[in-house]
């Protein structure tokens, strides 16, 4: 008679376990304790001590080693310029032909070494052949190498400079990432962030098809391989092929140390093909074998969620109960997307809304990571046509970040967009040609910048009336050195010029977001750069053309897995303050939902209150600020129209195994609550793209959402959440640059109604998508509008007095008085 585990009989399969799941709850109940990762931690009684060196101040270690990448970087430069050898690339062309210098080949070859160590068997009969991998990497890195050259004998130095510097920026980030995360977090996220980094390269050069079936020779050959199988359902899964998925993982034994890897891996295939009892069976299975993993248990909830509840043979160790999002408001939203033509689905990023040519309706643009960019018109009958096509923005592929702008003053948005993100695109500008179409004009405009951009803004920093930009450059790979953040100053003649070095901004974190605002009221925009890995920064604009880096003493350089950010007057008080989000470990995220509170020492969003003094002060956890998400993008705008601005947190990560809501935070004015499920928005998402607009001029902001995955297979479906009625009363302020830049960035709104003043500063983006210039005032019940003034980019400020409600207004600098959008625009219209 065979062994039981429980009320389970001993099986063969993931497969039988399926078969054998009982119809009724079982008895026996088990620990739903969180699996102890062993890694240094004074509260741990099995954790290790660190090494003595790494008992030093933090501060210390960063910069010792800070020193040391230098001093390797100044040897590097010394001798390749007495070599005559080409010195690092990071700010190069597109390297199509592979490496061409010592610092990219350095990285190139660490990261496809790890990639072969990590998907070859360690086995004696694999030497010979990870042997022969490992030689054709370094071949491949290094080709550009002539070793018949006299320059070659420096070779041997060059390598052990560049590997210095590598190790030493790699060790700065890997001990930020320790503070940051602490020891019981930390071992899951590196595994994570390999299995991403060494894998993501096969999905986007299209090399999966080679991967899979050399997983199917080797299976031919040693059947029992678990690792193998696990490995190629685990490719299906990435790939969108969940049958394949499900037969392959559900082969693996119960007694496998991977039953219940594979068993989990299933269930989220199952879950995605939409066969939610066998993917709620998957989970029981999975967590059989491994009791209280967060996780499988999230997925169970999600499955039991769209099957609307658990049934009764799910144990009730196995449910869990969610308290994030359920608090009281009298919001309800909708999705509108296919009603209105923008259900389009796709790997979504990020989303930028304007009115594309001056008719006065907002339009829709929308980056994806496998395809082209998608271009929806607005008809003015309160849907969309895609014009992605005809409008030529589907030929720049593989979007990341957009921003739009009217670089060239000629009245009409110009685009720009960042492509691949983590793994290195060129970046392209799309000149708005007044017809409907749009031509690159990277080239021409000298915008040929390579680089794993994750965000760009426009930006008038120097306040002479053209759109200057910026770039925002995160980290290729685990082994990819820092490539500097770029500004480039507008020339004036449809050309850029890169002033990075010249203004000052020496970054040395991999940067999510650059936001820009005037935090000191003196006319000219700041930089704040959200650094993941690493602290954040702020620039103070000196007004010159130059930046000052202030961000100890501004007390904004705390550590942080920091994502994008936003300057933002969330209290009303004139003074501009800093909204940054964070990303967390998806167990965090989940103690969220199930705590309606992150851990302790958890890294939820950070508000730095403005101090007036040149200060600010992280008040975010006394504001309510207490969840812990793994936010992508998120935008903020007044949704209920209080006079408060409220926040949406886009919310997931690269893997195809973590899914989780967007987050939606109502501001009363004292505290942010989450309301999400309460106010009608989904459980689940992958939001890297999330927008707001009052995309039908009525006074209710619609949240967008562009979700999708970095896999082939993690393909979402836009959504458009708009509340079902109009929550308040309201005005929208359009703005016209003449002197200043024509789209007014940095132009600052303010309002008073009521006796209540709002403030309001149009950006350029600092996400993967931007904000439309039209700016969105919450009036709740009040009646009229007593004043506004407008603070034009280089300081002088006009205003105005006794303002109609309910409606959409423009603003064009120099004039006495302003226009009624709509009423214009449907006049036009007919």
């Amino acid at each position: 008679m065979k062994r039981t585990l429980g009320s389970f009989p001993a099986i063969t399969s993931a497969s039988t376990v399926l078969r054998s799941l009982p119809s009724k709850p079982r008895l026996n109940r088990r620990s739903t304790a969180f699996p102890t990762i062993f890694l240094p931690g004074p509260t741990n009684p099995m954790s290790y001590q660190l090494p003595g060196f790494l008992q030093l101040p933090s501060l210390l270690l960063e910069s010792g080693l800070t020193v040391v990448q230098a001093a390797a970087e100044t040897a590097q430069s010394v001798l390749a310029k007495a070599t005559g050898q080409k010195q690092s690339g990071h700010l190069g062309p597109a390297p199509l032909a592979g490496p061409a210098d010592i610092d990219t080949a350095m990285s190139d070859l660490a990261a496809r070494a790890v990639r072969i160590l990590r998907s070859t068997p360690m086995e004696p009969a694999e030497i010979a052949n990870v042997s022969a991998s490992l030689v054709d990497a370094a071949r491949r890195a290094f080709c550009f190498v002539d070793l018949k050259s006299p320059a070659a004998l420096a070779l041997p130095f060059q390598l052990a400079l560049s590997a210095t510097s590598l190790a030493a920026q790699s060790s700065l980030r890997g001990l930020v990432t320790y503070e940051v995360l602490g020891p019981n977090r930390i071992e899951a996220l590196l595994k994570d962030f390999v299995q991403m980094f060494t894998e993501l390269p096969v999905f986007i050069g299209l090399e999966y098809k080679e991967a899979m079936e050399k997983c199917k020779e080797r299976l031919l050959q040693v059947p029992e391989d678990h690792k193998t199988r696990m490995e190629l359902g685990d490719m299906y899964v990435k790939c969108g092929l969940y049958d394949q998925a499900e037969e392959t993982l559900m082969q693996i034994p119960r007694e496998s140390d991977l039953f219940a890897d594979a068993t989990h891996e299933a269930a989220v295939a199952l879950y995605r093909a939409g066969r939610l009892e066998k993917c709620m069976r998957a989970c029981v299975a999975s967590l059989s074998a491994r009791p209280g993993h967060a996780r499988t248990r999230s997925w169970l909830w999600l499955a039991s969620q769209k099957n609307k509840g658990y049934p009764d043979w799910v144990p009730a160790a196995d449910r869990m109960v969610v308290k994030a999002g359920y608090e009281d408001t009298s919001l309800h939203f909708v999705d509108i997307a296919a009603k209105i033509g923008l259900d389009k689905t796709s790997a979504g990023r990020g989303i930028a809304i304007f009115d594309s040519d001056n008719n006065g309706f907002l339009d829709v643009l929308i980056a994806a990571a496998h395809g082209g960019c998608n271009f929806y018109y607005n008809n003015g009958d309160g849907t969309f046509t895609d014009k992605s096509i005809a409008s030529g923005l589907d030929k720049c592929v593989n979007g990341f970040a957009i921003t739009v702008g009217d670089y060239d003053n000629d009245g009409y948005t110009d685009v720009f967009v960042t492509r691949l993100g983590f793994y290195g695109g060129e970046c392209q500008l799309f000149h708005n040609n007044g017809d409907g179409t749009f031509t690159d004009v990277t080239a021409k405009a000298g915008l040929k910048v390579w680089g794993p951009a994750f965000a760009a803004s426009w930006v008038d920093y120097d306040n002479d009336g053209k759109l200057d930009l910026f770039i925002a450059n995160n980290l290729g790979g685990l082994f990819e050195r820092k490539t500097p953040n770029r500004l480039f100053h507008n020339n004036g003649d449809g050309t850029f010029t890169e002033v990075s070095e010249k203004a000052g901004l020496h970054t040395t974190w991999p940067t999510n977001a650059g936001a820009w605002g005037d935090y000191n009221n003196d006319g000219f925009p700041d930089l704040f750069l959200s650094n993941g890995m690493g602290r954040s920064q702020l620039y103070r604009n000196n007004g010159d053309g130059t930046f000052a880096d202030v961000s100890k003493e501004a007390g904004v350089e705390a550590l942080c897995f920091g994502s994008p950010a936003f300057w933002w007057d969330f209290d009303n008080d004139g003074w501009l303050d800093i909204g940054q989000f964070a990303w967390s470990d998806h167990d965090d995220v989940i103690h969220t939902m199930e705590h309606g509170v992150g851990p302790a020492d958890g890294n939820p969003m950070r508000i730095y209150k403005n101090n007036r003094d040149g200060t600010f002060t992280d008040v975010g956890r006394d504001h309510g600020m207490v969840g812990c998400w793994g936010t992508m993008s998120g935008n903020c705008g007044d949704f209920n129209n209080d006079g408060f601005m409220d926040v949406v947190l886009g919310n997931g990560s690269p893997k195809m195994d973590r899914m989780e809501p967007m987050v939606a935070l109502e501001n009363d004015g004292k505290k942010f609550r989450n309301i999400t499920f309460s106010a009608g928005f989904p459980f689940l998402g992958k939001s890297h793209g999330v927008n707001m607009a009052d995309l039908f001029g009525d006074g209710r902001l619609s949240v967008l959402v562009a979700a999708g995955g970095a896999y082939p297979g993690d393909l979402l479906t836009t959504n458009v959440f708009c509340p079902d009625k109009l929550p308040g009363n309201y005005l929208n302020i359009r703005l016209k640059g003449v002197t200043s830049n024509r789209s007014a960035i940095g132009a600052r709104i303010s309002i008073v109604a009521d006796g209540k003043t709002q403030m309001r500063e149009l950006s350029g983006g600092s996400n993967f998508g931007c904000l439309p210039f039209e700016q969105h005032f919450g009036l709740a019940t009040t009646e009229a509008v007593e004043s506004l003034s407008i603070r034009w980019p280089g300081g002088h400020t006009e205003h105005f007095h006794t303002l109609p409600i309910n409606t959409t207004i423009e603003f064009v600098e120099g004039e006495p008085t302003w226009t009624d959008v709509y009423a214009r625009a449907r006049a036009a219209k007919g």
